[in-house]
């Protein structure tokens, strides 16, 4: 099979490049996220009302009552005066030109440079990356590249994230530390302190420093550790299959490779998905011939790369959807549990 590189999941079609920039209001500017957001309130309408209506907190027009809803406001762009979402009366706006100040002093020569920056829908988030100035190197030559990325939301669904995110070079392939060790991105929600904690940059910067250092070591241990062709298949079943699904694969009498052929009679037996059957020989078969796989056949970083490679350039999304799968959904879970249990493996 042919795989296409699907690229960073923040990089997409109208995101601008704005590595030229030296501040993040000089990002804002080049990458049209320059405009403020503001929250009103937000009335219902009614068309049948009885003859004692109250109006309170409310009027009466063309025919329909409307009355207030307490403690529940409208977010919108007060650019175009289109609406983002939907907030409680603790919401505070944190504007674009404001969430990310307090990286620019990590920015300039030998530092981290601004990267790609745009936003998803009306503006209901926004995101800028940022590369690191470290990259790793695996093998003789594998680069890694380390980003930071910067998301903020105004629809509600969450505040200002900071997260620490590396990405293989050759492939484009999102990676994700392992979670044992420090948290991998800093989150603060909307309200009136986070703009007191917005000043992190020194707390990125040290948990950054730690995880290129950690990861660095863990990738260095997968290339290292040989693995047999049966064990990358079990390796691949603990990742996609929940224990209650493999543990039936074992009391019937089937193994990995009856699910991995898509058997009719294990899948029925067992009851697993022909989804998930497909997601397994989908992910064996990016093993031998994805993306940059070719010289890490047989070894834990080649078995790694294939669930990274998966659920980074195969299965479809796109938008802010593919983005938030990927940096914090669901395939950033499987993406950490694949890192995890290939700690067990070295």
């Amino acid at each position: 099979m042919n795989y296409k590189i699907k690229g960073e999941p923040w990089n997409y079609p109208g995101s601008k490049n704005v590595a030229h920039c030296k501040t993040s209001a000089e990002v804002m500017s080049a990458a049209g996220l320059d405009w403020e957001v503001d929250k009103c309130t937000i009335y219902a309408s009614m068309n049948n009302f009885g003859e004692h209506t109250d109006i309170n907190d409310g009027f009466i027009k063309d025919s329909a009552q409307y009355k207030l809803i307490y403690n529940n406001y409208a977010t919108y762009r007060c650019d175009t005066n289109k609406p983002l979402g939907i907030v409680k009366g603790r919401y505070t706006p944190v504007q674009n030109t404001d969430a990310f100040t307090f990286f620019d002093n990590a920015i300039g020569k030998n530092k981290a440079v601004w990267d790609t920056a745009g936003f998803f829908g009306n503006g209901e988030r926004i995101f800028v990356s940022a590369k690191l100035p470290k990259n790793i190197i695996i093998g003789n030559n594998d680069p890694i590249d380390n980003y930071l990325v910067f998301t903020n939301t105004h629809d509600g669904s969450g505040g200002v994230n900071i997260l620490y995110t590396p990405i293989r070079i050759v492939c484009k392939n999102c990676l994700a530390s392992a979670i044992q060790n420090a948290s991998s991105y800093v989150s603060f929600r909307h309200t009136k302190s986070v703009h007191e904690k917005l000043d992190v940059a020194n707390e990125i910067l040290d948990i950054c420093e730690k995880k290129i250092k950690y990861v660095d070591e863990m990738y260095q241990e997968f290339y290292k550790t040989k693995l047999y062709d049966e064990d990358a298949i079990n390796y691949f079943a603990n990742i996609i299959l929940e224990e209650n699904e493999r543990q039936r694969i074992i009391l019937n009498g089937y193994t990995i490779n009856h699910i991995l052929n898509k058997d009719n009679n294990a899948l029925e037996d067992c009851n697993i998905s022909t989804r998930k059957a497909n997601i397994l020989s989908e992910v064996n078969d990016y093993y031998f011939t994805g993306i940059g796989q070719q010289d890490y056949i047989g070894t834990v970083w080649g078995a790694y790369n294939a669930i990274t490679g998966y659920y980074s350039n195969v299965v479809n999304a796109s938008g802010y959807k593919r983005m938030d799968s990927i940096l914090y959904g669901n395939k950033a879970n499987k993406i950490k549990t694949a890192a995890n249990f290939a700690l067990t493996l070295v």
